[in-house]
């Protein structure tokens, strides 16, 4: 498993090299500088992508918040709130009323895996986002102590999965 330092000096690395090829282009293109002038503007917008830290991180996170996802799918934040109100992105709302969106639901295309919106909708009905987000990556003894959001994103069977979310669903109501 990498460190977290090592994770930045890889993001800076490969950033470096792609920032050098973007000026490079536009060099060769004859692209004037002042495209370029507003650097905090561009910088903002770069890492507005990354996922932030929030108290929840240790058991929930990563996350990113509702301008880091608007930027990676390139939707408005309309659309963001339009999946979440369909439960087609799993979202939990901090104190102060802002989104978060787990990065683990999502694939390397920026979808999320279907399986994992079926547990979450199974256990909406019945409890918390913050609950709901807890359970899918707290380990699972009947899963040999997997998450269920590992399980999914292996490509394993969703069907035990789905049947301990019933099961406690169940208890939850009760």
């Amino acid at each position: 498993m990498s460190t977290l330092a090592e994770q930045e000096r890889k993001l800076l690395d490969l950033l470096t090299h792609s920032v050098h090829r973007t000026f490079a282009d536009a060099r060769a293109s004859g692209v004037p500088a002042d495209v370029f002038a507003d650097v905090e503007s561009i910088v903002r917008s770069m890492t507005s992508a990354l996922p932030t830290s929030h108290i929840y991180d240790q058991l929930v996170g990563p996350f990113y918040d509702t301008s880091g996802l608007t930027r990676w799918w390139g939707v408005s934040r309309q659309a963001v709130a339009k999946a979440v109100s369909t439960g087609a992105v799993i979202a939990c709302q901090l104190d102060g009323g802002g989104w978060v969106y787990p990065t683990w639901q999502f694939t390397d295309s920026g979808t999320v895996y279907p399986d994992l919106l079926a547990l979450w909708s199974t256990l909406r009905a019945e409890a918390d986002a913050w609950t709901c987000a807890s359970w899918l990556r707290s380990p699972l003894a009947d899963l040999d102590d997997c998450s269920a959001a590992s399980w999914v994103a292996e490509g394993r069977p969703i069907e035990p999965v789905l049947e301990l979310a019933r099961a406690d669903a169940r208890r939850w109501a009760a």
